[in-house]
């Protein structure tokens, strides 16, 4: 029964109206890391609180897989002394004290962030004249804490949109229910992606 419920969703989306997202890179020419040496370790994930568990786990995941046991979440850790929120782009003298505090190689910060929310996932009988976005952005840096200097640090930015769809023809609008549904991803969704997408970026580049 669920299975069938799922496939008739999916023939369902098919004949739907979707907006696309499109994932911009504010730094496309950074370079990657070294995975193969160091101690790491992630700091609390700056991001909603309804999405932070999950976005959490989607990290941990990534960096257990090309570092194995080499990264610690930093709530799973005793002894560290570490400001509750640490800033992006943190100067040598954060650094310096991020090494004192925790006496690890690499530190790991995430923010992410929901910049727009004009629609919601699922919007009926919008105005072929109504515009507007959902946008939000997924910040990921990396220190080397013995070099006391940023390796790595990645702005994605994941939006979808809609433009203005009126016809200077004046064509009447169908009314029926399946012709007025439109897709969209919401903010959430938006920053589940664009995280998986530096981590794609992270994974191409880097030595492992």
């Amino acid at each position: 029964m669920k299975t069938r419920l799922l496939c008739s969703i999916f023939l369902l989306s098919l004949f739907l109206s979707c907006s696309s997202p499109s994932y911009i890179f504010l730094t496309p020419k950074q370079t990657g890391v070294d995975f193969t040496s160091g101690k790491w370790l992630l700091n609390e994930l700056d991001a909603p609180k309804d999405s932070k568990d999950e976005l959490t786990e989607t990290s941990l995941k990534f960096f257990r897989k090309n570092l194995v046991d080499r990264v610690s979440y930093i709530h799973d850790v005793n002894g560290l002394l570490v400001p509750r929120k640490i800033p992006l782009n943190p100067n040598a003298t954060r650094l310096k004290e991020l090494k004192e505090g925790t006496g690890f190689d690499f530190f790991i910060n995430i923010s992410t962030k929901k910049n727009r929310s004009d629609f919601s996932a699922i919007e009926l009988y919008q105005s072929d004249r109504e515009t507007g976005k959902n946008e939000a952005s997924v910040i990921v840096e990396i220190y080397d804490l013995n070099l006391q200097q940023i390796i790595y640090s990645q702005n994605v930015v994941g939006v979808t949109r809609k433009q203005s769809t009126e016809s200077v023809w004046e064509t009447q609008k169908s009314d029926k229910l399946i012709d007025n549904v439109a897709l969209y991803k919401n903010t959430y969704a938006l920053m589940k992606g664009a995280l998986k997408k530096a981590f794609k970026d992270i994974e191409k580049k880097s030595v492992k």
